[in-house]
């Protein structure tokens, strides 16, 4: 087994209420909205959620995503890290910045490791793939939340 890990970062602009923006990309409970490729999203103890995403398989390797994260909510920001065992980890920070005017600023950055059925000499030639994916899932998420803000 290998561990292969991944960051994707992003800030854009919303053109929605502050207000808005802040309860849902401060609220995990709202996250299932826009997770695409959740199979399981439940609240197991306050602000710790249990998330079990769709089977992948790229390039031959089989993988299902199961781990529990803590958030921790500091005003307009939602901080997050990965609680021990599982097979993913995931650690970032959102924060939402009121522009005025209806146009509120989401600054997004997460990092993700998977813990592959490889062998560690093969995890080089897979890391490509497998930040290709993380950025792939969360961009996904990113453009659904957008999409649900400005509906």
């Amino acid at each position: 087994m290998a561990w292969i890990e991944g960051t994707h970062e992003e800030t854009f602009v919303v053109g929605a209420p502050f207000d808005e923006v802040v309860a849902f990309f401060c609220d995990p409970a709202r996250f299932k909205e826009a997770f695409s490729q959740m199979e399981v999203g439940e609240e197991v103890a306050e602000l710790v959620w249990h998330w079990v995403l769709h089977e992948k398989n790229e390039a031959g390797i089989k993988f299902k995503a199961d781990y529990t994260v803590e958030y921790e909510r500091d005003g307009n920001a939602l901080q997050w890290s990965t609680r021990d065992g599982g097979n993913m980890t995931s650690t970032g920070r959102t924060q939402v910045i009121d522009l005025g005017g209806g146009q509120t600023e989401v600054v997004y950055r997460e990092t993700i490791a998977t813990d592959l059925p490889i062998p560690r000499l093969a995890a080089k030639l897979f890391r490509p793939i497998v930040s290709r994916e993380i950025a792939k899932g969360v961009g996904e998420f990113l453009d659904l939340s957008r999409q649900i803000l400005t509906a």
